[in-house]
């Protein structure tokens, strides 16, 4: 099975400061889960209450249920929901429950099942349509994806969320320019439809086209700290030309994510490569490494840069340790080629 950025995937979460301000970030950021916690907690007492004052109640074992996942005790989640449909098995909400634990829980055919059952019940309801949509989009199976999809616009033409997910279905199917069309649909119907905007983004990068910058741009300023709408900005400006705007904004992403290898990776290249600031660039691609120690690109740009320098032996074993973790890189087997001339005799 395969895993989509936008669909039953979160992307990328950090925390960053300078000087002492980092420490008090950090202790808010402390007690902000501590409070979340701990009012996950008492939700839980309080519904066991309940419930052991109402043994029968299948909205309250629904509840507690959804509870359960929110703190991903999954086996008490199941058995909760399990427990309800025994008592009401005609509620689609609860069999859209139960789709939830056999997600996590890896398994696809009793997932999809569940959410089939919720849409049997109850044809007029879009959630598990979205979901089977969704579902069938992460298993690659777009068409079905697609007709999910059209369902809900049938129940809803306004509802944002089914173009979105069409415009998932034709980038996959490489299908661009039904993919854009669908993507504008979403964003009209939703002007704060952020995923929207970064594929919409993405897919104008990838042709070329300056009206990337625009909706990479809308979509920050939907959502200021979106990493993913931040790293393909920085591309974008990096392969534009614009090297000031795209340091600037792989700086900022590590300023919400300080273990970005690949914006440190960047960085480095962009110092290195149109720059040639090697001590600069030697600097980031350490940092990358630091982040990945198997980050072999980062290692041979490291021996490009030691090269650079006339450092050759630095090189060379930069060079033999990218080989060692990729046999097959032909860059570093090439470097060391070329540093046959150069080593001292």
């Amino acid at each position: 099975m395969r895993k989509y950025n936008l669909i039953y995937i979160v992307l990328l979460i950090v925390v960053f400061g300078c000087n002492s301000k980092p420490e008090t970030k950090e202790a808010e950021s402390v007690l902000q889960e501590s409070d979340i916690a701990a009012m996950q907690m008492a939700k839980l007492d309080s519904l066991t209450r309940l419930i052991d004052a109402s043994p029968g109640d299948a909205a309250l074992l629904h509840a507690r249920s959804k509870a359960f996942l929110d703190v991903n005790q999954i086996n008490f989640a199941l058995a909760d929901v399990g427990r309800a449909l025994l008592i009401d098995s005609t509620k689609a909400p609860y069999y859209l429950t139960i789709s939830d634990v056999y997600f996590r829980m890896n398994e696809p055919v009793k997932c999809k099942n569940a959410l089939l059952k919720a849409n049997q019940l109850q044809p007029e309801y879009r959630e598990p349509l979205y979901r089977l949509a969704q579902f069938e989009l992460y298993l690659g199976n777009h068409q079905k994806s697609i007709e999910y999809a059209n369902e809900m616009l049938r129940l809803d033409a306004r509802d944002d969320r089914p173009f979105l997910v069409k415009g998932l279905c034709y980038k996959e199917l490489g299908d661009t320019a039904k993919a854009i069309f669908n993507y504008l649909e979403a964003v009209t119907e939703n002007p704060d439809n952020y995923d929207a905007y970064v594929e919409l983004g993405i897919l104008h990068y990838g042709k070329k086209d300056a009206l990337a910058e625009g909706y990479l741009k809308s979509a920050l300023d939907i959502r200021p700290d979106g990493l993913d709408a931040m790293y393909a900005l920085g591309m974008y400006y990096q392969n534009n030309d614009k090297l000031n705007e795209a340091l600037e904004t792989y700086t900022k992403i590590l300023g919400l994510d300080s273990l970005n290898q690949n914006a440190y990776f960047n960085m480095g290249f962009i110092q290195y490569q149109y720059l040639q600031l090697y001590n600069e660039a030697l600097v980031n691609f350490e940092q990358a490494v630091k982040v990945n120690p198997k980050y072999f690109q980062a290692i041979y740009m490291r021996g490009l840069c030691y090269e650079a320098k006339g450092d050759v032996n630095r090189a060379k074993r930069e060079y033999s340790y990218a080989l060692e973790l990729n046999p097959n890189y032909d860059k570093a087997a090439k470097g060391l080629q070329r540093l046959v001339g150069k080593m001292p005799h």
